[in-house]
């Protein structure tokens, strides 16, 4: 048995207006908000502040505008004004950079000593000849709130982003843990059921196979001993058929090769026959130039016509059918048609005796028929018959054909 592979998705670059392009915009934003929050400390200090203050304020607020990129940088630029006593938020926004974005410990001890110092310069500056002890222990104390609070703040918050990551990866690892163990409950099913199939069907179609042997043999009438024929070879098709199954099941590869299943157009003639039903086949395997049939497809029309026979059996017996199967008149799509007038009046309409109808074959040709990609029709006809129509589309000689003679 062949299973259809479906194809590889390739993963598209995200569209212009995306989550990352969005994100990209709200950074700017906000570098933008904080670095007119940090100009808005310049305010109240105009008139005060001479030439070379303006020239180290400058770029102190300007540099705040690159801090994602170049924390370090931003920060050395910054401490010049931290140092002029003018300036103290654009730094500390800095260390905040600094402290949340870099890993390395050595790089934030540094740069909060830098900063410290140049706190404490701009404290002790301002009058350091009338500063007693305890201003300069003040002094202190303040170049070590500016320097560790935005420090403290910037580690904290990288550490919450990087417990966000660990949670979110920690998430995807239960989440695949989940899906392994469904796969791995889904793989023991399946041996389950192929176990079943294996021990219980197998065991009824030998039997049928054994008995109908015997009667072909024994059988003193041609008629009995054909059916018992067709009994035994069905039955041993059944049985080969039921391995292919199980190894699907069990996912090995004992499988027969396509070239080898009976699911094929070539075999309608012989399905149709063995049918033991009032039916015509219009076969055409003349398909147009360019155009194959490929395995899934042949097995998938094999099966409807299997089906609709079946139906007949059961709920029109005695009933005329008229099976065609060829190209369509655009030659895109492989029709397969099987109508059948309504039963016979010399027996009652309804299932034959001991069939079992659990109404699951047309739901099973639909769900064939979707994995070609095709079409399916069902129903009555004006005349109190039945029809099951569906349209199989043909591909081009690019894929996996099988070789077919035109006959009709």
């Amino acid at each position: 048995m062949s299973t259809a592979m479906p194809e590889p998705v390739s993963a598209s670059p995200p569209a212009s207006g995306g989550p990352p392009l969005r994100g990209r915009r709200t950074a700017r934003a906000g570098d933008a908000l904080v670095t007119a929050v940090a100009a808005l400390e310049l305010l109240p200090l105009q008139g005060y502040l001479d030439t070379e203050s303006v020239l180290v304020c400058t770029p102190a607020v300007l540099v705040l505008l690159l801090r994602r990129r170049f924390p370090v940088t931003a920060l050395l630029v910054t401490l010049p004004s931290m140092a002029t006593g003018y300036l103290w938020l654009a730094p500390m926004i800095a260390m905040f950079t600094v402290a949340s974005c870099t890993v390395r410990r050595r790089i934030v001890v540094g740069a909060g000593s830098a900063l410290f110092g140049a706190s404490l310069w701009a404290g002790i500056t301002v009058d350091a000849s009338s500063m007693t002890w305890g201003d300069h222990l003040v002094a202190v104390q303040v170049a070590l709130m500016f320097s560790i609070g935005p420090a403290g703040v910037g580690i904290l918050a990288r550490t919450r982003s990087e417990l966000r990551a660990r949670l979110a990866e920690l998430s995807a690892s239960q989440a695949y843990g989940r899906r392994l163990e469904a796969e791995r409950a889904v793989a023991q099913e399946r041996t389950r059921m192929a176990r079943e199939m294996h021990d219980t069907v197998s065991y009824h179609l030998g039997i049928i196979a054994a008995q109908s042997g015997a009667l072909s043999s024994t059988a003193p009438d041609d008629t009995v001993r054909e059916d018992a024929e067709i009994m035994r070879r069905h039955s041993a098709s059944a049985m080969a058929e039921l391995r292919d199954i199980v190894g699907v099941l069990r996912h090995t590869a004992g499988g027969r090769a396509d070239a080898g299943d009976p699911a094929r157009l070539a075999n309608l003639r012989t399905l149709v026959k063995e049918a033991r039903l009032d039916a015509v086949l219009h076969l055409d395997l003349d398909l147009p130039d360019g155009r194959t049939c490929v395995p899934l497809v042949e097995r998938t029309a094999y099966r409807i016509v299997q089906e609709a026979l079946t139906n007949v059996r059961k709920h029109a017996p005695g009933a005329h059918v008229v099976v065609t199967v060829g190209p369509s008149a655009q030659g895109d799509s492989l029709v397969v048609e099987v109508r059948n007038e309504p039963p016979s009046t010399q027996r009652q309409p309804g299932p034959a005796l001991g069939a079992p109808t659990n109404g699951y074959g047309l739901i099973g040709l639909e769900e064939r028929i979707a994995l070609v990609e095709g079409a399916l029709r069902a129903g009555p006809t004006p005349d109190g018959g039945f029809a099951v129509r569906a349209e199989l589309p043909l591909v081009g000689s690019a894929y996996p054909s099988t070789e077919l003679t035109g006959t009709r």
